[in-house]
C-alpha cells in the first residue's frame, strides 16, 4: 500500500518537471473549461458540437484560429448570420459584459486547445489588444 506522503511527493516531483508555460496552459485550460461549462455549454454544448440548426459548433470551426474574433464575440456577443462547417446560423449570441479579460483568455484557451489545433494558452495581452479593437458582429 502506498503511503499518502509518498503519493504527494511523487505528484510534486511530476509537477516540478513541467515548465511555467506548460503549467499556465494547464491552468487556463482547466479554468476555461469551468467558465465554458457555466457560460457557453448550454448553447454550444459540452462537446462543442452546437445545437442542431440553432447554435453553431465550435468543434471544427475555422473561427477558432482567430483569437481576436473569439474574444470580441465572447465579450460583446454577435448578431451576424454566420456559416460554420457548411451550415448557416442566424441566432444572435448574447454579450457577456461581466466576464473579465482573464476569464475571456481562459475560455479562448480552452476552446482553442480543445477543438482547435492550439497547444498553448491565450495570453491576457492577446485578449486585451483584441478587445480594444473589437468590431460589432
Amino acid at each position: 500500500m502506498i503511503k499518502p506522503s509518498a503519493l504527494i511527493l511523487a505528484i510534486m516531483m511530476l509537477a516540478s518537471c513541467q515548465n511555467a508555460e506548460e503549467l499556465k496552459s494547464e491552468q487556463y485550460f482547466v479554468e476555461g473549461y469551468q467558465l465554458y461549462t457555466t457560460h457557453c455549454a448550454n448553447c454550444h454544448q459540452p462537446d462543442g458540437k452546437g445545437m442542431s440548426n440553432l447554435y453553431p459548433p465550435l468543434a471544427g470551426s475555422p473561427a477558432l484560429t482567430n483569437k481576436a474574433l473569439i474574444s470580441c464575440v465572447i465579450k460583446n456577443g454577435m448578431r451576424d448570420t454566420i456559416q460554420v462547417n457548411g451550415k448557416v446560423f442566424s441566432r444572435p449570441m448574447p454579450a457577456n459584459p461581466k466576464l473579465t479579460e482573464i476569464e475571456i483568455a481562459e475560455i479562448v484557451s480552452f476552446v482553442s486547445m480543445k477543438w482547435g489545433k492550439d497547444s498553448t494558452y491565450t495570453k491576457i495581452e492577446t485578449v486585451q489588444a483584441a478587445l480594444q479593437g473589437c468590431k460589432t458582429y
